[in-house]
């Protein structure tokens, strides 16, 4: 298989169970292990970190890509083999999509839900075509898995939308779906 770039969205904060942590470290070693690249926001903290901790520790190459003003709010991960400047958050997100090849959404807040939602969209749109991968550790995603489902229901979402995205529960699960679709 050819080396892949697959871009990791998740949580900034250190202030979550331990369990989510040590489940992305091992997101990140598996990318590295399978001999892909990890393309991220470029933080230290949270399952951001986590995933570049675990790619880092199994030699893998990780991009990091950083808005100027995110250095007052979170430290730039050390681990990252390139990083990215951009000025703002869209520039973030605009470089990240043009250079993955699949995408790995774990537990996370806000943006993380905006990153999700943006790919789903571009993706339903065909303005984007790649692997999109719900990282459902413990559950975390859902009640979201059903508010979708109930937008389909209700015909508020098309009901194509299912299949753009795939829920993995597991680290190998995730890489596994992403590498059979690729």
């Amino acid at each position: 298989m050819a080396k892949l770039t697959i871009c990791m969205y998740g949580a900034a904060s250190d202030n979550i169970d331990s369990f989510y942590i040590t489940e992305t470290e091992k997101l990140g070693e598996e990318i590295a292990q399978r001999h892909h690249r990890l393309i991220y926001g470029g933080g230290a903290t949270g399952l951001m970190g986590a995933c570049a901790r675990g790619a880092a520790r199994k030699g893998g190459t990780i991009i990091g890509v950083v808005p100027g003003f995110m250095n007052e709010m979170e430290p730039i991960n050390s681990n990252c083999t390139e990083i990215i400047h951009t000025e703002t958050m869209g520039e973030r997100k605009q470089i990240m999509e043009d250079n993955a090849d699949a995408f790995v959404i774990a537990p996370g807040g806000v943006g993380t839900l905006d990153e999700f939602f943006q790919i789903l969209t571009l993706t339903e749109l065909r303005r984007k075509s790649a692997p999109i991968v719900l990282f459902n550790i413990n559950g975390f995603y859902d009640d979201l898995i059903s508010f979708i489902y109930v937008g389909i229901e209700k015909g508020f979402i098309r009901e194509g939308v299912r299949e753009l995205f795939h829920v993995c529960n597991t680290a190998p699960e995730a890489m596994d779906m992403i590498e059979k679709t690729l």
